[in-house]
């Protein structure tokens, strides 16, 4: 514990201007040269300078990548949030203490400030001596408080499982606690929907799930997530802004959260991921911005044996720019038709990224649409070069004409419908009517059960092919 005054006057001085050696910390300022000349005062105090944003967005986004010690932000800066938004976003995802510099402000502009608990405040100009006081005021202040929740001297505020969810109500952060209520790790419900995770831990129907969700950002109001829950312990509340704008909510819970509940979640999730282990099949689940989901072990073997694509930071991403841009287009492009289509009609798009030597992984993205969200299912393919699927066995086995044929081959070499029907000359509603034929006599419903059924055979293979004898 730092030295304190038994008065009521706080910290002592030698404990405000202790240079706190070796701290973190990220400088927001919107112009060039105030930021690299404060960077340089920093340096020399003894700090660590992690990085410079120049805006708003870009201070968030630094903010989750590094995790400061401390974040010296200046508040006005420019197009898109100034400073005081970005740090109430801050602040409330990442609990990393912010200190406002500022040449000045007026009235409203400070109230927003101060209703944002800043961990201090520094006016322009300024010397080394306020600089340094802030700074270690600051710091202290945090170190303090992360001690005391160490030995459990936290509010009781402060010990409740929290899960937070943005506009788009997937979820953006969940603290220690909720990870040792629920047994999820946070890794694993980052992306996910808010809704879900309500229907497990809850008991609750999609339909309700979803409701108490959106009644929460309309009326902008704390809800009960149960409707005959009097107690208050678990809502959702909204999270706004300085405006008070709501640009989320948080998930409270306490610790009477069904434990019944909790412990069927643990033990779906884990033989669900058994099961998927075990399948023949590489699989692999990603978001629109291709945020990795889930990935099975034959997709993450794979992964590992070709150069042509990773996983990067916790996404999937193609080594080539060019094929990464096309991976993505083609994910997102699944995803679209999923929000269009009705699930028994969802069609897949494919990308294929080739090496240096003709090797190949193919992706087969379906859209799996779950409510009004939709996460894009990936299954992967790899061969040692191009090799067509053989004329013959396709027609031994399913009875395709030429012209089936060829489109199956076009399809499985990786090219999707609208690709194919090009290559080989036809169309693009002839392919559309081929396909449907294709569909009917080899028994696949969607286009990636059969470039998977062309590829592996079906099961029945030995005993539908002809003897050559």
């Amino acid at each position: 514990m730092y030295p304190r005054e038994t008065s009521s006057v706080g910290w002592t001085a030698a404990a405000v201007t202790a240079n706190v050696a070796g701290a973190n910390i990220l400088v927001v300022e919107d112009q060039r040269a105030v930021a690299g000349a404060l960077r340089m005062r920093l340096r020399g105090l003894g700090y660590d300078v992690v990085g410079i944003a120049k805006d708003g967005n870009e201070a968030i986004e630094r903010a989750r990548e590094l995790r400061p010690d401390l974040i010296l932000m200046d508040i006005r800066l420019g197009e898109g949030i100034d400073g005081i938004e970005a740090a109430h976003l801050i602040r409330t995802q990442y609990d990393i203490p912010v200190v406002y510099v500022s040449a000045y402000a007026d009235r409203d502009l400070l109230d927003r400030a101060r209703a944002t608990q800043p961990a201090g405040f520094i006016n322009k100009p300024f010397t080394t001596k306020d600089l340094l006081t802030t700074i270690n005021l600051a710091l202290h202040k945090q170190e303090e408080a992360r001690q005391q929740d160490q030995v459990g001297g936290r509010e009781a505020k402060d010990q409740e499982a929290i899960i937070t969810a943005d506009r788009d109500a997937r979820i953006t952060f969940v603290n220690r606690h909720a990870e040792r209520l629920t047994g999820w790790t946070r890794d694993a419900l980052i992306g996910q929907p808010l809704a879900n995770i309500l229907m497990t831990l809850y008991e609750l129907n999609a339909q309700d799930a979803s409701a108490v969700v959106r009644r929460t950002f309309k009326l902008n109001t704390e809800q009960a997530v149960l409707a005959d829950d009097k107690s208050g312990k678990d809502t959702l509340k909204p999270l706004t802004d300085a405006r008070g704008q709501c640009f989320g909510v948080a998930l409270r819970m306490s610790e009477s959260t069904t434990r019944a509940s909790l412990a069927a979640m643990s033990q779906a999730s884990s033989a669900l991921r058994f099961v998927f282990d075990q399948l023949p099949m590489a699989m692999v689940l990603v978001d629109k911005q291709l945020k990795l989901l889930y990935i099975n072990q034959m997709a993450d073997g794979i992964f590992n044996a070709h150069s042509t694509v990773a996983i990067v930071r916790g996404q999937l991403r193609a080594t080539s720019d060019q094929d990464h841009a096309n991976l993505a287009n083609v994910v997102q492009r699944a995803a679209a038709r999923g929000q269009l289509q009705a699930p028994d009609e969802v069609t897949s798009e494919i990308c294929t990224l080739r090496a240096d030597d003709d090797r190949r992984v193919i992706l087969v993205a379906t859209p799996v649409p779950a409510d009004g969200n939709v996460t894009v299912a990936l299954l992967v393919f790899e061969s040692p070069g191009y090799r067509p699927v053989s004329a013959q066995v396709l027609q031994q086995i399913y009875g395709l004409t030429r012209a089936e044929i060829v489109l199956v081959q076009a399809l499985a070499s990786g090219h999707s419908l609208e690709e194919a029907a090009h290559v080989i000359g036809i169309a693009v509603n002839t392919a559309r009517t081929h396909l449907k034929h294709i569909f009917i006599k080899t028994g696949a419903k969607r286009q990636s059960e059969l470039i998977h059924q062309v590829e592996t055979g079906p099961a029945s293979l030995p005993l539908r092919l002809e003897d050559p004898l």
